[in-house]
């Protein structure tokens, strides 16, 4: 894994092989400096649909008083992350983007999955939010055992970080590989099993970015002050700040066990005189399955990846 050690391998151009790799914390703060006003322009850039689904999102709770109903309007903005994800991927390969004309290049492409997947978590999280009250009030009333509703309180919280998790992975994989949406989601789940540090450490910072909206919304409504920061934050930092930390956390698994997979089947296929599709725009659904993933990141002669 590549955030902390040394051992992400996605070097950039004009690198030689022979050069020692650099610490990984050391790595993905150089590729950040390097970027940051591109960067800059992708979170205004996102920071369009995503103020404005906010600032529905806020009438409509006060209005109605249901967190329902007002978190529907929310669903709009799962598009605009194909474009979020696919270039905060390639910053993280050092790869050039165009930061508008790739951003709304990939909504287009990707928006159909991205908005069903977007339906989903609606789903999800309201149904967690549900269960959350119903077990919380439960307990604090002493009603159906107190043992009972402390373990499904544990399961619920379980089911959120894994699922939490899952659209670490989600994204990543739509913009990456031509797949069905249950089989990313197959991928998702075992991913979020099976690299817990790093989840735990992406599962972090996301909460941190949430905390740090709710807090500063909340205390906007007593200091202006803190609402004229938290917009200059949300427009200038924060999403790109998220999607790039996340994805550099999680991208070197993907590409560890769905990526250069593909790359090697598909080179040794056309060794062999077979005309295999492109690497990573190719149906990778012979890659799905766990037991067909081999543990090998010691191929870097295959990391250029066509576009």
């Amino acid at each position: 894994m590549g955030f902390f050690s040394s051992h992400y391998n996605r070097p950039g151009p004009g690198v030689s092989k022979d050069e020692p790799k650099e610490n990984g914390f050391i790595h993905y703060w150089k590729i950040y400096g390097r970027h940051f006003w591109d960067l800059m322009k992708l979170n205004m850039l996102f920071s369009i649909p995503a103020i404005l689904l906010l600032i529905v999102f806020v009438a409509i709770d006060a209005k109605t008083q249901n967190f329902f109903l007002a978190g529907i309007p929310l669903i709009a903005l799962s598009p605009f992350m194909a474009g979020l994800t696919y270039e905060t991927r390639n910053f993280i390969r050092e790869e050039h983007v165009f930061i508008s004309s790739d951003f709304f290049s990939k909504l287009k492409e990707n928006w159909k999955q991205f908005l069903a997947n977007g339906i989903i978590c609606y789903f999800v999280y309201e149904i967690l939010d549900v269960a959350f009250r119903f077990y919380g009030s439960a307990q604090n009333q002493k009603q159906l055992g107190n043992v009972m509703t402390v373990i499904a309180f544990a399961i619920s919280i379980a089911v959120l970080f894994i699922f939490t998790v899952m659209q670490f992975y989600i994204p990543l994989q739509i913009i990456t590989f031509d797949m069905k949406l249950s089989q990313i989601y197959k991928n998702a789940g075992i991913f979020a099993i099976t690299a817990l540090g790093w989840n735990f450490l992406a599962f972090l910072v996301s909460t941190f970015c949430t905390l740090f909206l709710l807090m500063f919304m909340w205390m906007g409504q007593y200091a202006p002050l803190f609402l004229v920061i938290l917009v200059a934050v949300a427009i200038f930092f924060l999403w790109s700040f998220w999607s790039y930390t996340v994805n550099s956390l999680v991208y070197p698994t993907v590409d560890r066990y769905m990526l250069q997979p593909a790359l090697k089947k598909n080179a040794a296929e056309k060794q062999g005189g077979d005309t295999a599709a492109s690497t990573e725009e190719s149906n990778l659904s012979d890659f799905t399955d766990w037991d067909s993933v081999h543990d090998d990141d010691d191929n870097n002669d295959d990391d250029e990846d066509e576009e």
